[in-house]
């Protein structure tokens, strides 16, 4: 927890850089601000608005703050309305948010947009899942925090708790198949219908670690954000467009009145008066008369 309060500056320090390049962006000043999209800067921005939540989270696990001490209270609300038929659905539900299952998951959403040839997708969604399972471990590591008491776990978890590695796996794979997906429908009600279900499943997902008794509810936050962080990026990866380039073609499409060509008198090729364009080409391509030489005569007897 030493590099709690690090990561709380780090993540307002990306914040703060984030507005100055929306500000920019806004006033159209700067070099290369254009390259960035709407989407993009979105996509950016939630990912360093996250990445703060989640410095916010840890520092409050470190020293200790009020969200920190609801972690009890919820442990004890979960033990205490365990039920035996909700039980083993929630088993069901954590081992299908684990490491294998959002591999599975994984393999089959790559294969997939590679049979449709959509390739760039099939990379982002193989990066993400893929970098999810390290990230979870390095920071585990780094926090070695204790889980629950082992009398309130329905399950054993060797590992330590913070931050879920559930909650994070099921936000990253999850998340980015429910943006790949969201992209390619058309209709508004199909895309709120896909990431409601995707977050319907990310929330169960991790309501079962604390069901089952292995995490803390900061753990689970903590998952959820710095997942969600990872996820924003790689959403980036998926909206970025690089700016079209003017072309000739472009050009010659642009009306007579476009700043981008010279329809001012000066500019017209000169044309003598009382021609018409027809005849003044005529002219041009014909050159100078010729002399036609003296048809000779013979006189009428």
């Amino acid at each position: 927890m030493r590099t709690a309060d690090l990561q709380v500056w780090i993540g307002l320090s990306l914040l703060v850089m984030w507005l100055a390049v929306v500000v920019v962006a806004l006033t159209g000043r700067g070099i290369g601000i254009q390259r960035a999209s709407w989407p993009t800067l979105v996509a950016s921005g939630a990912a360093a608005a996250l990445f703060a939540v989640y410095g916010g989270i840890v520092d409050a696990v470190a020293d200790p703050a009020p969200l920190a001490a609801a972690d009890g209270p919820t442990l004890r609300w979960m033990v205490g309305h365990r039920t035996g038929v909700l039980t083993p659905v929630m088993a069901q539900v954590s081992n299908a948010g684990g490491t294998p299952g959002m591999t599975v998951l994984t393999a089959i959403g790559v294969a997939l947009l590679t049979w449709k040839r959509r390739f760039r997708d099939a990379i982002v969604v193989l990066v993400a899942g893929a970098v999810a399972g390290p990230l979870v471990s390095a920071y585990k590591h780094l926090y070695a925090r204790p889980r629950p008491p082992a009398a309130t776990q329905l399950v054993a978890e060797p590992s330590y708790a913070l931050p879920s590695g559930h909650s994070l796996s099921s936000m990253v794979v999850v998340g980015i198949l429910a943006v790949v997906v969201t992209r390619m429908l058309h209709s508004a009600l199909r895309r709120i219908l896909t990431v409601s279900a995707a977050a319907l499943v990310i929330a169960t997902i991790g309501v079962s670690r604390l069901y089952l008794g292995v995490h803390w509810l900061t753990d689970v936050l903590a998952g959820w954000s710095l997942g969600g962080a990872w996820l924003s990026l790689c959403t980036v990866a998926l909206v970025y467009r690089r700016p079209r380039q003017t072309g000739i073609e472009d050009l010659r499409r642009l009306p007579a009145h476009s700043s981008l060509v010279d329809s001012s008198p000066a500019a017209r090729p000169h044309r003598a008066p009382g021609r018409t364009p027809e005849a003044t080409t005529v002219a041009i391509s014909s050159g100078p008369p010729r002399a036609h030489p003296a048809v000779p005569t013979t006189p009428i007897s």
